[in-house]
């Protein structure tokens, strides 16, 4: 064989790229998944301070407080029914009340009327000698100061009527508008609060999966990382063949090392070397195949359980939407629509307020009306009595004094009818408003009170928000550089295969052009190529893998003599069991 062998030179250059290829490519995965486990780093960090923010405290105080926010609506939606009924319980009794006290008044006008007439014709009778002067005018004073009473209650009252109709109206306007929005907003804020809750319960659990997943990836990251480091082994690999096969070249060559040696031992010291370095590249091919597909499972695995884990906490942090803290932007609407309906109830409540000022005045004057009235009413039939028993004494003179007393004592017994009935009305209208000051009721400063809690956890919540917020843009923002340096060195790898098919090509071509060689059967020459490559090959190597197969193909061309194994092979027993722990 030539020692300008073009094909052995061919390979010699291709091998020579491959290994400098190898380094680099080792090198510079290893160097991109370095600085991948360094952000990786940062990733558990976020994912730590995303659980302790959306299980914390604060979030908790404030979803305790928009939970009671929910019962609070429902109690309003419910308040808002029960007033409307006492309002309209009020409205009926206050329609009884105005009308009986219609008739008061017409009673009392009448009265009046007769009270005047008993007055003229008090002169007539006086005329006779007779004098009915002051029974007249008490009866007129007695009737004009219980007119004027009734009056004032009248109209008070009307003004009550005015408030409850306006009270009602408005009740019932806005129990039309907001009673089924107020329920609505209750279930909503509480399927809400309820995706908080079940977030914060996921969050629980996110860190016992975020530990899974990290322990996934740093054991993914440990072995990528072990079979990186293969990559200098197989570097020194290429680097051992390649001087075996220019010591081939030479020996081919009759130069070098192989100028000692005749035709016959050259070609048989180059079937050896052929054969000893096509299986060394073959295993080399192999090797480098195995840590290839093992560094390529492990980025794959790193890339796909960053991914994963990425994706688990989207899901938990993000809404629907996709925003980060959409849920609590939800929740934000959500109060914001509360914020407004609770202040349409303060406007509404302050009617009903109004109606409850007014009705303690009223009902307390009308009630002293009423009981005053019974004296005035007994004083007029008694006076009017009176006056027609000295009248009916008179004779045929008296005879209209006595008609009048008489139509006076069925009017006050008119009046004294009507004042009865009006009693029980202001009872069932005192009774009636009690259900409008009952304890607990939602007044100005529970509503108040329920928008300043309502606030002070919103501003919690967006406050978490906005923490969450940062915290998973810096988490996206980190996860996302680590899986793009995670996909560079994948792609780095990429043509790691290629590498080994074209070292196994190697090993093919160097069997190939040996395949119909057999060792010449000359004695002594097994043991001259022995010492040859005990002297020139055994030595460069510097891994156990590299003697066994030297040792295996060796041991098939050049079996030992009666004397054992090679003294090489003697002599570096010790180092090959510092090898095996090594490497």
């Amino acid at each position: 064989m030539s020692g300008n062998d073009p094909g052995l030179s061919r390979l010699v250059k291709a091998l020579e790229s491959s290994a400098r290829e190898i380094d680099v490519t080792f090198a510079r995965a290893g160097s991109q998944l370095g600085e991948g486990l360094g952000l990786f780093e940062g990733l558990k960090e976020r994912l730590s301070t995303l659980s302790a923010e959306l299980s914390g405290d604060e979030i908790a105080r404030a979803g305790t407080t928009l939970s009671g926010l929910a019962g609070e609506l429902r109690a309003i939606n419910d308040g808002l029914h029960d007033e409307t009924g006492v309002l309209q319980a009020l409205a009926t009794h206050s329609k009884d009340a105005s009308q009986a006290l219609e008739r008061l008044l017409e009673h009392m006008r009448l009265i009046t009327i007769l009270a005047r007439s008993a007055r003229i014709e008090a002169v007539s009778v006086q005329a006779a000698g007779r004098d009915f002067g002051d029974f007249t005018s008490e009866i007129v004073a007695l009737t004009t100061q219980a007119q004027r009473t009734i009056q004032n209650c009248a109209r008070d009252h009307d003004h009550l009527s005015a408030l409850l109709g306006s009270a009602l109206a408005a009740q019932r306007d806005f129990e039309g508008r907001y009673g089924q929005a107020l329920s609505g907003l209750a279930g909503n804020l509480e399927q809400t609060l309820a995706a908080v809750a079940e977030r914060q319960q996921r969050s629980v659990s996110l860190t016992s999966s975020a530990a899974l997943h990290s322990g996934k990836i740093a054991m993914a990251a440990g072995g990528a990382i072990i079979a990186l480091q293969s990559g200098d082994s197989i570097r020194q690999r290429l680097e051992h063949v390649i001087a075996a096969l220019r010591l081939l070249a030479a020996v081919s060559g009759g130069t070098g090392p192989g100028a000692d040696l005749d035709a016959e031992e050259r070609g048989a010291a180059g079937l050896v070397l052929r054969r000893l370095q096509a299986a060394q590249l073959d295993e080399s091919a192999q090797t480098l195949a195995q840590d290839a597909d093992a560094i390529e499972s492990a980025l794959a695995l790193l890339a796909g359980d960053t991914a994963g884990l990425l994706d688990l906490v989207r899901s938990l942090y993000q809404g629907d939407s996709g925003r980060s803290g959409s849920f609590l932007a939800d929740l934000e609407a959500e109060l914001a629509q509360a914020s407004d309906l609770l202040g349409k109830c303060d406007r509404a409540r302050s009617g009903v307020d109004r109606v409850t000022d007014a009705l303690s005045t009223v009902l307390e004057t009308c009630q002293e009306t009423v009981a005053g009235l019974a004296g005035t009413v007994s004083n007029i039939v008694l006076i009017g009595m009176n006056a027609g028993l000295r009248a009916a004494r008179i004779g045929t003179g008296g005879r209209s004094l006595v008609v009048i007393a008489q139509e006076l004592k069925f009017a006050a017994d008119q009046v004294a009818s009507d004042a009865a009935q009006l009693t029980p009305t202001f009872a069932e209208m005192q009774q009636a408003s009690a259900g409008l000051k009952r304890g607990g009721r939602l007044d100005a400063a529970h509503f108040a009170a329920l928008d300043e809690a309502m606030r002070g956890s919103l501003a919690a919540m967006r406050q978490t928000g906005d923490r969450l917020g940062a915290t998973l843009g810096q988490l996206t923002r980190e996860g996302g550089g680590f899986g793009t340096v995670v996909a560079e060195a994948r792609l780095s790898f990429s043509n790691a295969g290629a590498m080994s098919d074209l070292i196994a090509s190697g090993a093919v071509e160097l069997a190939r052009s040996v395949a119909d060689r057999e060792m010449p059967d000359r004695a002594g020459l097994a043991e001259r190529l022995r010492g040859f490559v005990d002297q020139h090959v055994w030595p460069n190597y510097t891994m156990v893998g590299e003697r066994a197969i030297h040792q295996a193909v060796a041991g098939l061309l050049l079996p030992a003599g009666a004397g054992g194994a090679t003294p090489a092979v003697v002599v570096q027993a010790a180092a090959d069991d510092l090898d095996d722990i090594l490497f």
